[in-house]
């Protein structure tokens, strides 16, 4: 009889180690993001340009699956570049690009917008797609290799004359492919220069979602940015 009671003690607690054991592997398969941050700019995402002729001087290239200690900024399928593309006349403008290498892919916008100097309106471009909190990045997006996130106004590298077509920090949606399969990742893009965060979701063809940053998870320029409500830059429809 004691042995019975014992084994009717102990039989709750049994079933509570498998169901917590059964609980945790869900919440292994559900939490599969894997995020990383990028603390003093450990990883300089130096631009690269594309000269009038199409010739190329490379830069350094983001893998979003890596650490920022991991990082070797080498050009190969799966990364992604910023690239500087020179304009064809002094009327036209310089225009900063993402490309992603075969294998990578970035989100545009689906709505083209029009820029306007001068009284020359430049042709329709679909810029880089800016995420907010909340929002997920799936293959329902608008996908392609290149995106563009700044128009230099005049011809110039200078980042305080022109027009941007994402704010100063902004999530970006992109994918990359693994053994074949797309996943989903984003990167948290901050004074058009240095990314501060990327993400990517280990599973294949599984949307990621933008999150929202908790405190001390940014550097202070992004954290100011952000406390001043990411304003969208105003432009020509």
């Amino acid at each position: 009889m004691e042995s019975n009671r014992a084994s009717t003690r102990t039989t709750p607690r049994g079933l509570a180690f498998a169901m917590l054991a059964v609980c945790l592997m869900a919440s292994v398969a559900r939490a599969a993001v894997v995020v990383y941050d990028n603390p003093n700019n450990l990883f300089f995402w130096e631009i690269g340009s594309i000269s009038t002729d199409g010739s190329r001087s490379p830069g350094t290239f983001l893998d979003i699956t890596r650490p920022a200690s991991e990082q070797t900024g080498e050009q190969r399928p799966g990364t992604i570049g910023k690239w500087w593309r020179a304009s064809y006349s002094s009327s036209g403008p310089a225009i900063r690009y993402l490309i992603g290498e075969p294998g990578m892919q970035t989100a545009k916008t689906t709505n083209p917008v029009t820029i306007d100097w001068n009284g020359h309106l430049f042709f329709s471009q679909h810029p880089t797609r800016e995420y907010h909190p909340g929002e997920s990045v799936s293959i329902a997006d608008n996908w392609d290799i290149e995106s563009i996130y700044f128009y230099h106004l005049p011809h110039t590298w200078d980042l305080t004359k022109g027009t941007p077509a994402i704010s100063e920090a902004a999530y970006l949606g992109v994918r990359t492919q693994i053994a074949g399969r797309w996943h989903y990742g984003w990167i948290l893009f901050t004074e058009y220069k240095w990314p501060a965060m990327w993400a990517y979701e280990t599973t294949p063809d599984t949307p990621i979602e933008i999150p929202v940053p908790a405190p001390g998870a940014l550097p202070l320029a992004a954290l100011g940015l952000f406390a001043a409500g990411r304003r969208r830059p105003t432009r020509p429809a």
